[in-house]
Protein backbone atom coordinates (compact mmCIF):
# COMPACT_ATOMS: atom_id res chain seq x y z
CA UNK A 1 0.00 0.00 0.00
CA UNK A 2 0.99 3.85 -0.73
CA UNK A 3 0.84 6.29 1.96
CA UNK A 4 -1.33 10.10 1.50
CA UNK A 5 -0.54 12.17 3.57
CA UNK A 6 -3.03 14.18 5.47
CA UNK A 7 -3.69 17.80 3.70
CA UNK A 8 -5.99 19.30 1.26
CA UNK A 9 -6.30 18.68 -2.62
CA UNK A 10 -8.51 19.84 -5.78
CA UNK A 11 -11.35 17.93 -6.22
CA UNK A 12 -13.72 18.58 -9.72
CA UNK A 13 -13.31 20.31 -12.38
CA UNK A 14 -13.87 24.45 -13.91
CA UNK A 15 -15.70 23.03 -16.82
CA UNK A 16 -17.26 19.55 -18.49
CA UNK A 17 -19.74 17.19 -17.00
CA UNK A 18 -21.90 19.33 -14.37
CA UNK A 19 -21.41 16.75 -11.89
CA UNK A 20 -17.75 17.18 -11.77
CA UNK A 21 -18.41 21.06 -11.33
CA UNK A 22 -17.12 23.09 -9.26
CA UNK A 23 -12.96 22.72 -8.68
CA UNK A 24 -12.79 22.79 -4.78
CA UNK A 25 -10.67 21.85 -2.44
CA UNK A 26 -11.21 19.33 0.02
CA UNK A 27 -9.38 18.25 3.30
CA UNK A 28 -8.48 14.08 4.12
CA UNK A 29 -6.72 12.35 6.94
CA UNK A 30 -3.58 10.09 6.29
CA UNK A 31 -4.53 7.11 4.72
CA UNK A 32 -2.70 4.09 2.53
CA UNK A 33 -4.31 2.82 -0.89
CA UNK A 34 -3.47 -0.24 -2.28
CA UNK A 35 -0.95 0.82 -5.16
CA UNK A 36 -3.02 -1.45 -7.69
CA UNK A 37 -6.53 -2.66 -8.22
CA UNK A 38 -7.19 -5.71 -6.21
CA UNK A 39 -6.03 -8.94 -8.11
CA UNK A 40 -7.77 -12.48 -9.18
CA UNK A 41 -5.01 -13.86 -6.99
CA UNK A 42 -6.01 -11.42 -4.33
CA UNK A 43 -9.41 -12.26 -4.08
CA UNK A 44 -9.42 -15.86 -4.46
CA UNK A 45 -7.80 -15.82 -1.17
CA UNK A 46 -10.78 -14.39 0.24
CA UNK A 47 -12.83 -16.50 -1.55
CA UNK A 48 -11.24 -19.25 0.08
CA UNK A 49 -11.04 -18.58 3.69
CA UNK A 50 -14.58 -16.95 4.21
CA UNK A 51 -16.59 -19.17 1.78
CA UNK A 52 -17.92 -15.95 -0.50
CA UNK A 53 -19.33 -16.19 -3.80
CA UNK A 54 -17.18 -16.36 -6.89
CA UNK A 55 -16.86 -13.35 -9.09
CA UNK A 56 -19.16 -13.83 -12.15
CA UNK A 57 -16.29 -14.46 -14.57
CA UNK A 58 -14.30 -16.33 -12.44
CA UNK A 59 -14.47 -18.96 -15.01
CA UNK A 60 -13.88 -16.81 -18.53
CA UNK A 61 -10.68 -16.99 -19.70
CA UNK A 62 -10.46 -13.02 -21.19
CA UNK A 63 -10.55 -12.17 -17.04
CA UNK A 64 -9.61 -14.54 -14.89
CA UNK A 65 -5.81 -14.82 -14.52
CA UNK A 66 -4.20 -14.43 -11.46
CA UNK A 67 -2.11 -10.69 -12.46
CA UNK A 68 -5.57 -9.62 -13.72
CA UNK A 69 -8.02 -7.20 -11.65
CA UNK A 70 -10.66 -8.84 -10.42
CA UNK A 71 -14.29 -8.45 -12.52
CA UNK A 72 -17.49 -9.12 -11.95
CA UNK A 73 -17.64 -8.43 -8.66
CA UNK A 74 -20.38 -6.20 -6.92
CA UNK A 75 -19.85 -2.97 -4.44
CA UNK A 76 -21.41 -5.30 -2.12
CA UNK A 77 -18.60 -8.08 -2.81
CA UNK A 78 -15.83 -4.86 -2.59
CA UNK A 79 -16.87 -4.21 0.76
CA UNK A 80 -16.60 -7.67 1.58
CA UNK A 81 -13.45 -8.08 0.81
CA UNK A 82 -12.12 -4.75 2.29
CA UNK A 83 -13.81 -5.89 5.75
CA UNK A 84 -12.04 -9.07 5.37
CA UNK A 85 -8.70 -7.57 4.87
CA UNK A 86 -9.56 -4.91 7.90
CA UNK A 87 -10.08 -2.10 5.58
CA UNK A 88 -12.42 -0.28 3.55
CA UNK A 89 -13.21 1.37 0.20
CA UNK A 90 -11.67 4.77 -0.64
CA UNK A 91 -14.23 7.76 -0.81
CA UNK A 92 -14.48 9.88 -3.74
CA UNK A 93 -12.64 12.83 -2.27
CA UNK A 94 -9.21 9.93 -1.59
CA UNK A 95 -9.57 8.31 -4.35
CA UNK A 96 -9.37 11.68 -6.81
CA UNK A 97 -6.68 12.95 -4.34
CA UNK A 98 -4.12 9.16 -4.76
CA UNK A 99 -4.70 9.68 -8.31
CA UNK A 100 -4.05 13.26 -9.23
CA UNK A 101 -1.82 14.84 -6.27
CA UNK A 102 -2.09 18.58 -5.48
CA UNK A 103 -2.46 20.33 -8.48
CA UNK A 104 -5.26 20.16 -11.32
CA UNK A 105 -3.76 17.19 -13.98
CA UNK A 106 -6.42 15.90 -15.88
CA UNK A 107 -5.02 12.44 -15.99
CA UNK A 108 -2.81 10.40 -13.46
CA UNK A 109 0.54 10.59 -15.20
CA UNK A 110 -0.22 15.01 -16.16
CA UNK A 111 -2.32 17.48 -18.66
CA UNK A 112 -1.02 15.55 -21.64
CA UNK A 113 -2.95 13.04 -23.91
CA UNK A 114 -1.20 11.77 -26.84
CA UNK A 115 -2.03 8.78 -28.60
CA UNK A 116 1.18 6.70 -28.25
CA UNK A 117 0.01 6.61 -24.10
CA UNK A 118 -1.85 3.51 -25.20
CA UNK A 119 0.96 1.60 -25.13
CA UNK A 120 3.00 3.29 -21.81
CA UNK A 121 0.36 4.81 -19.53
CA UNK A 122 -3.28 3.28 -19.81
CA UNK A 123 -5.78 0.02 -20.64
CA UNK A 124 -8.26 2.15 -23.23
CA UNK A 125 -9.36 1.39 -26.48
CA UNK A 126 -10.02 -2.59 -26.77
CA UNK A 127 -6.49 -3.47 -28.74
CA UNK A 128 -4.16 -0.74 -29.13
CA UNK A 129 -2.46 -1.12 -26.29
CA UNK A 130 -1.55 -4.90 -26.81
CA UNK A 131 -4.91 -6.06 -24.30
CA UNK A 132 -7.97 -6.60 -26.06
CA UNK A 133 -9.70 -6.96 -22.22
CA UNK A 134 -8.03 -6.32 -18.74
CA UNK A 135 -4.37 -5.58 -18.18
CA UNK A 136 -2.10 -7.17 -15.65
CA UNK A 137 -2.42 -5.23 -12.49
CA UNK A 138 0.48 -2.70 -12.07
CA UNK A 139 1.37 -3.05 -16.33
CA UNK A 140 1.55 0.57 -16.96
CA UNK A 141 4.57 2.14 -14.70
CA UNK A 142 4.60 4.89 -16.61
CA UNK A 143 1.21 6.22 -15.86
CA UNK A 144 1.55 6.48 -11.98
CA UNK A 145 0.12 8.73 -10.50
CA UNK A 146 2.40 11.80 -7.98
CA UNK A 147 2.43 9.07 -5.71
CA UNK A 148 3.42 6.47 -7.23
CA UNK A 149 -0.13 4.30 -7.58
CA UNK A 150 -0.84 2.68 -10.73
CA UNK A 151 -3.88 2.14 -13.22
CA UNK A 152 -5.82 4.74 -11.94
CA UNK A 153 -7.04 5.78 -15.74
CA UNK A 154 -8.20 2.60 -17.53
CA UNK A 155 -8.58 -0.85 -16.92
CA UNK A 156 -11.38 -1.25 -14.39
CA UNK A 157 -13.82 1.39 -13.10
CA UNK A 158 -13.39 1.17 -9.60
CA UNK A 159 -15.94 1.12 -6.38
CA UNK A 160 -15.74 4.20 -4.08
CA UNK A 161 -17.43 3.90 -0.83
CA UNK A 162 -19.86 6.90 -1.49
CA UNK A 163 -22.94 7.31 -2.67
CA UNK A 164 -23.72 9.17 -5.86
CA UNK A 165 -24.80 12.66 -6.04
CA UNK A 166 -24.56 15.33 -8.84
CA UNK A 167 -24.75 18.22 -7.07
CA UNK A 168 -22.15 16.79 -3.96
CA UNK A 169 -19.57 18.76 -4.95
CA UNK A 170 -21.65 21.62 -4.48
CA UNK A 171 -23.22 20.89 -0.94
CA UNK A 172 -20.85 18.51 0.53
CA UNK A 173 -18.26 18.83 3.68
CA UNK A 174 -15.02 20.28 3.22
CA UNK A 175 -13.40 17.90 5.67
CA UNK A 176 -13.35 14.26 4.94
CA UNK A 177 -16.13 14.10 2.85
CA UNK A 178 -18.28 10.57 2.37
CA UNK A 179 -20.89 11.07 0.12
CA UNK A 180 -24.27 12.22 0.84
CA UNK A 181 -26.76 11.41 3.48
CA UNK A 182 -29.23 10.04 3.46
CA UNK A 183 -27.74 7.83 1.03
CA UNK A 184 -28.75 7.90 -2.58
CA UNK A 185 -29.88 4.80 -4.56
CA UNK A 186 -26.02 3.78 -6.61
CA UNK A 187 -22.45 4.02 -5.89
CA UNK A 188 -19.96 5.78 -7.32
CA UNK A 189 -17.37 4.61 -9.73
CA UNK A 190 -13.75 6.17 -10.69
CA UNK A 191 -11.12 5.60 -13.17
CA UNK A 192 -12.57 4.67 -16.20
CA UNK A 193 -12.40 0.99 -17.96
CA UNK A 194 -10.58 -1.04 -20.67
CA UNK A 195 -13.93 -0.51 -22.48
CA UNK A 196 -13.51 3.52 -22.91
CA UNK A 197 -12.49 6.30 -24.29
CA UNK A 198 -10.17 9.08 -22.80
CA UNK A 199 -13.43 11.39 -21.72
CA UNK A 200 -13.96 8.54 -19.02
CA UNK A 201 -10.34 7.90 -17.98
CA UNK A 202 -10.18 11.77 -16.84
CA UNK A 203 -9.41 12.06 -12.77
CA UNK A 204 -12.72 13.94 -12.23
CA UNK A 205 -14.99 11.13 -14.35
CA UNK A 206 -17.57 10.14 -12.35
CA UNK A 207 -19.81 6.87 -12.54
CA UNK A 208 -22.56 5.53 -10.83
CA UNK A 209 -24.43 2.17 -10.49
CA UNK A 210 -26.40 -0.13 -8.19
CA UNK A 211 -24.25 -1.56 -5.69
CA UNK A 212 -25.77 -5.08 -6.20
CA UNK A 213 -24.77 -5.07 -10.18
CA UNK A 214 -21.51 -6.91 -11.35
CA UNK A 215 -20.10 -6.70 -14.54
CA UNK A 216 -16.66 -7.07 -16.78
CA UNK A 217 -15.31 -3.60 -16.27
CA UNK A 218 -15.68 -3.16 -12.62
CA UNK A 219 -13.11 -4.04 -10.17
CA UNK A 220 -11.74 -2.10 -6.73
CA UNK A 221 -8.63 -1.30 -4.51
CA UNK A 222 -8.81 -0.37 -0.91
CA UNK A 223 -7.56 1.76 1.46
CA UNK A 224 -6.70 1.50 5.38
CA UNK A 225 -6.93 4.89 7.07
CA UNK A 226 -4.70 6.39 9.55
CA UNK A 227 -5.50 6.36 13.04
Amino acid sequence: MVFIPEGYAQIGATSGPEDEQPLHFVYTSAFFIDRTEVSNTDYMEFVLSTGHEKPKYWNDERFNTPDRPVVGVSWNDAMAYAKWKGRRLPTEAEWEKAARGNDDRAYPWGRKWDKGFFFYFVNVFGEEDNYRYTAPVGYYPSGESPFGILNMAGNVWEWCLDWYDPNYYRVGPEINPEGPTPPGRMKVLRGGSWINGIDNVRITARARNFPEIRNEIYGFRTVLPVR
